[in-house]
């Protein structure tokens, strides 16, 4: 009966209430009050000679990447509010919605705002980037090594399985995102020159030390601002900026050493982008330099008679992808790369990767169609897994 209901609330609502580029519908409902619903479906057909399912056969399948309801809103000038939902169907039997953002904005005003509740910690620049405007098809492979996004790389466009070398099984109760507040400060100081700094505390992962995690990023754009929490990696020519940031991610005593005890996280990250109009479009560019640190142990404790040696996880990596939007064909293609280099003396856990493909937009990052591929090389062997990874990925996106 509830499950009916809320259904019935959301047709009432679409029905009611026209739909606008980006934000999705918006329902006025006093001077300062108002509701936004919008919704993200992003469905992909992938083929991989990936056999990491131990069947030593390639595989074709489709998948929806993401599946998505987002209600928001103000209750008041000041009161501000965000609900996400996402589709999973990691327990079988078709979908399931589970909650992956739930969170208060005490928004002052740009330059001071409160953050708390379920959220996205601001540990990078592609962390803080929407799944809603994401330029190679995902995010970089290297970007799941911070904390809540698994402490390991990703293979077929950050779609498929961990890369089995250097896997650490350690995440928080929400994943991805994480429990805690941020204060996030957006501001002018002149009509070329803006910044956005965030800072925030959060639960981490769960450890019999009880400590807190800790996430700070500084941002500073040139020529036009990136004034919210979140950006985009390509404005398809609606920008012209430069940005320059770096951000700290901590947590004390995060987990044990079989040896060493306890032990710290520590990530360091450093980004540049770039969105500037050229010729007859637009030239996107981004880059990162990523530091892991996990205190060189060499027997994290995993489980309760397992340790992984954290020296195939620990380590630094880069990323870069580029893009040129032709504004009267409305076509970008794109081209990315990244790579990460642990700390094992026998590259155990170092891998590479290489895409490119493109995009055709039908109306900007509101409805598109991307087609990529990727080459992914491990520099050594991965036992019950391919060295050598292609993967083909086609897939549908709409945001409103």
């Amino acid at each position: 009966m509830k499950r009916a209901l809320l259904i019935g609330l959301l047709i009432a609502v679409f029905v009611a209430v026209p739909m606008t580029t980006w934000a999705g519908m918006k329902m006025t409902i006093s001077d300062d009050t108002s509701i936004d619903l919008g919704f993200r479906v992003q469905t992909q057909f992938i083929s991989t000679n990936d056999n990491s399912g131990g069947d030593g056969e390639s595989e074709d399948y489709f998948q929806v990447r993401r599946g998505r309801f987002r209600l928001g809103g103000s209750v008041t000038e000041y009161v501000k509010f965000f609900l996400q939902t996402d589709v999973s169907n990691e327990g079988g039997g078709g979908y399931d919605v589970r909650m992956i953002d739930a969170f208060i904005n005490i928004h002052y005003k740009d330059i001071a705002q409160l953050i708390m509740g379920e959220n996205m910690a601001p540990a990078s620049r592609q962390i803080t980037t929407s799944s809603g405007g994401l330029m190679c098809i995902d995010r970089p492979n290297i970007t799941n090594y911070n904390l809540t996004w698994g402490l390991n790389g990703k293979v077929g466009f950050n779609t498929g399985p961990n890369f089995a070398q250097g896997d650490l099984p350690l995440g928080n109760d929400v994943g991805v995102r994480d429990q805690g507040a941020t204060f996030f400060s957006s501001n002018s100081f002149s009509d070329t020159l803006h910044g956005r700094f965030y800072a925030g505390v959060y639960d981490g992962i769960d450890n019999s030390e009880d400590s807190l995690r800790f996430t700070a990023r500084a941002a500073v754009n040139f020529f036009d601002p990136e004034p919210g929490y979140y950006n985009l990696s390509t404005y398809l020519g609606k920008k012209k900026t430069v940005s320059v940031a770096a951000s700290y991610d901590y947590q004390k005593d995060f987990a044990q050493d079989a040896s060493k005890g306890f032990i710290d996280y520590k990530w360091f990250e450093v980004d540049g982008f770039v969105d500037y109009p050229i010729g007859p479009g637009a030239l996107t560019a981004e880059v990162s330099y990523q530091n892991l640190d996990l205190d060189n142990a060499r027997a994290i404790i995993t489980g309760a008679t397992t340790t992984q040696d954290g020296k195939q996880t620990q380590g630094d990596g880069f990323y870069g992808q580029i893009g040129y939007y032709l504004t009267d064909y409305k076509v970008q293609p794109w081209f990315g790369f990244d790579y990460w280099n642990s700390d094992d003396s026998d590259d155990i856990g170092s891998f590479s990767s290489y895409r490119f493909g493109g995009t055709y937009f039908f109306k900007g990052h509101n409805a598109n169609v991307k087609v990529g591929y990727e080459y992914f090389k491990a520099k050594e062997e991965v036992p019950g897994q391919e060295d050598k990874i292609h993967t083909f990925v086609i897939g549908f996106y709409v945001t409103y």
